[in-house]
């Protein structure tokens, strides 16, 4: 028996609004996940799109679902966000499967 829990260094999450920065939000993944707590992480949309700089403020995993909060510290554009999405987009593209 065992428990199967992923480490993540991005938040990517379906985004359906527009963010702005010092604002918070909540986000809900389905799985267990372990999050870095008010360090700098990427928020990616699921296509691998670099949205903003974020940092996780909490999160509690609950029976195969992870919920939390985060605050957006910077949004992405121009030659940064293309660059960041590069990464995250070759950083799929790499994964073992």
């Amino acid at each position: 028996m065992g428990f199967q829990i992923k480490f993540n260094w991005a938040l990517q999450i379906d985004l359906q609004n527009q963010i702005e920065t010092n604002k918070e939000y909540n986000f809900s993944k389905t799985g267990n996940r372990v999050f870095p707590i008010k360090i700098p992480i990427d928020l990616i949309n699921l296509n691998r799109i670099a949205i903003a700089k974020i940092e996780i403020l909490e999160f509690t995993n609950t029976k195969n679902n992870t919920s939390g909060k985060y605050v957006v510290l910077k949004i992405y554009s121009g030659e940064e966000k293309k660059i960041l999405t590069n990464y995250w987009e070759e950083n799929q593209s790499n994964k073992i499967k």
